[in-house]
């Protein structure tokens, strides 16, 4: 769980601050809020990381409370900007073709929804 925590602080370390600069630039060029229009999910195929995602104000699992400061940042940052925390099936998670060993069938399959073939 910790590993899958980690991976989605680091993903909204990247993700934040393009939502600012987005926004910043609505504001600079006179563009309509950008809140009406962006929409942004995430989608995790771990049920823990799902839970604690969504567990506001930030609380803890006898487990997670351990966990460093750092990947536990987020959760409050994830509520106030709108951000949506969806859980996707383990097959059909698209990351997996860039962090395991998968066989050729699987990657097949998932190199097809990634490139849109």
């Amino acid at each position: 769980m910790e590993a899958e925590i980690s991976a989605l602080a680091h993903c909204c370390k990247e993700l934040f601050p393009l939502i600012d600069l987005a926004k910043s630039l609505a504001e600079h060029f006179k563009l309509e809020p950008v809140e009406s229009t962006m929409s942004v999910t995430i989608h995790e195929d771990n049920a823990a990381a799902l839970i604690l995602g969504n567990t506001l104000p930030p609380g803890y699992t006898p487990r997670s409370k351990f966990f460093h400061l750092e990947t536990i940042w987020f959760r409050e940052e994830i509520a106030r900007r709108g951000i949506n925390l969806v859980k996707v099936d383990t097959k059909e998670q698209l990351g997996d073709i860039f962090t395991k060993g998968l066989t050729q069938v699987t990657f097949e399959y998932l190199r097809k929804k990634l490139l849109g073939w």
